[in-house]
C-alpha cells in the first residue's frame, strides 16, 4: 500500500508538470487520489490508470464525451457500470483491467479507448502511445518522490 503523502504529492506535482491550471489542482489532486487507490484495490498498476484518466479527462470528475463516455477514465456507463450511482473511477480501472490482462498493456490500450486492436489505426496508436509516454513520466516522477524521497 502506498503512502497517502507521497500520493498526495504525487498527483500535485504530476498536475503542476503537465500544465493543470493552478486554481483547479485541488479538485484535480483528489480524483487523481481516487485513481491511485482505486487501481491498487484493483492490482492495476497506478501509474497507468493515472496516465488514462490524465489524457482522458484531465482528471475532471464530472467529463462527458459526445459519445457517451463519463468520467475521469471516460467509461460508457452501459458497458462498464454494473450499479446505480456508477462508481466512475471503479468501471474505467475495471476495464483497464480488463483489456490489459487479455491483451497485454499497450494493445490493452488501444482497447480500452475503442474496443478494438491498435492494428490499422493511427489514432488508436497515438493514443496509446500518448498514455505510455505519461505512464513513463509519472513513474520517473513517483519514484523521485514516493521512493527516494520518502
Amino acid at each position: 500500500m502506498l503512502h497517502t503523502g507521497c500520493i498526495l504529492a504525487f498527483c500535485y506535482t504530476f498536475l503542476f508538470e503537465a500544465g493543470h491550471p493552478e486554481n483547479r489542482l485541488d479538485s484535480r489532486a483528489a480524483v487523481c487520489m481516487d485513481v491511485v487507490e482505486e487501481a491498487e484495490r484493483q492490482g492495476v498498476d497506478p501509474m497507468l490508470a493515472v496516465s488514462v484518466a490524465h489524457v482522458e479527462s484531465g482528471f475532471r470528475r464530472g467529463a462527458r464525451s459526445h459519445a457517451g463516455a463519463v468520467g475521469p477514465m471516460q467509461v460508457i456507463p452501459r458497458f462498464w457500470c454494473k450499479s446505480k450511482p456508477c462508481n466512475h473511477i471503479e468501471a474505467g480501472v475495471r476495464a483497464l483491467r480488463t483489456y490489459t490482462e487479455s491483451h497485454g498493456e499497450g494493445e490493452g490500450l488501444c482497447r480500452y479507448v475503442s474496443g478494438r486492436a491498435c492494428r490499422g489505426s493511427k489514432t488508436r496508436r497515438r493514443y496509446r502511445d500518448k498514455v505510455l509516454r505519461f505512464k513513463r513520466s509519472a513513474d520517473n516522477l513517483f519514484h523521485l518522490l514516493c521512493t527516494d524521497g520518502c
